[in-house]
């Protein structure tokens, strides 16, 4: 038979060596507790110094941004700016140099011919239809910017004064060439041909030279005729 183990341990003895083991688990217990709290504390601050420096990160770059978009503002009213001026400084200045205007004239006259008087107006005309076109005259519109010219002078013939209108209206910006009169005079003693004709230019289309003092050529549109 199996004899059963018998403790002699005193009872006092047995319940403090109880107490003890207990008290050694509840201090392990209580170790591994501080051990995880510690833990998660110094994983906590990690995390926590990590999202400050991303924090800080990302006020810089928001500030950045914010710079950006000021100067982008600023770039914008500037660029607005410099668009208005230089749409005042088209609607205002003429598109072509007047005194190429003058030279290409000068340049065609025919041998002998002088021209005596040139008179240049610019000023808005509103554009007038014609017989043909269709349709009401638009009063508010806004009328077109036109330089009309007028040039006397002198010929040795009528055929110069015809020469010197037909050179003028193959000229592509130069509209409404018309001869307003053309009699005989005595110059000096000598028989001569005094005319004046006038033509008209569009002052809003755009134009390039062809070349120097040469014919002016027109890049955008035709011109209507105009009060």
């Amino acid at each position: 038979m199996n004899q059963q183990p018998i403790d002699l341990l005193p009872t006092a003895i047995r319940l403090r060596n109880q107490a003890g083991a207990r008290a050694g688990r509840y201090v392990g217990v209580l170790a591994a507790a501080v051990a995880l709290v510690v833990i998660l504390a110094t994983h906590s601050r990690f995390q926590f110094n990590h999202a400050e420096k991303v924090l800080k990160q990302t006020e810089i770059e928001a500030n950045q941004v914010l710079e950006a978009e000021e100067r982008a503002s600023g770039l914008r009213g500037t660029l607005k700016a410099g668009s208005e001026a230089i749409e005042e400084y088209r609607q205002l200045a003429h598109p072509l140099n007047v005194s190429e205007v003058i030279a290409t004239v000068v340049n065609r006259l025919p041998e002998g011919a002088t021209l005596d008087r040139i008179d240049l107006d610019a000023g808005a005309r509103r554009i007038m239809r014609s017989a043909r076109s269709k349709g009401p005259v638009d009063l508010d519109e806004v009328p077109r910017r036109m330089l009309t010219a007028e040039i006397a002078g002198f010929a040795l013939s009528d055929l110069q004064v015809a020469e010197l209108v037909a050179e003028l209206e193959a000229i592509e910006p130069l509209r409404n060439v018309s001869l307003d009169f053309s009699r005989t005079r005595a110059v000096r003693g000598r028989a001569a041909r005094e005319f004046r004709l006038s033509f008209r230019i569009d002052l809003d289309a755009d134009y390039e030279i062809a070349g120097s003092n040469g014919p002016l050529a027109n890049a955008e549109e035709e011109v209507s005729d105009v009060q």
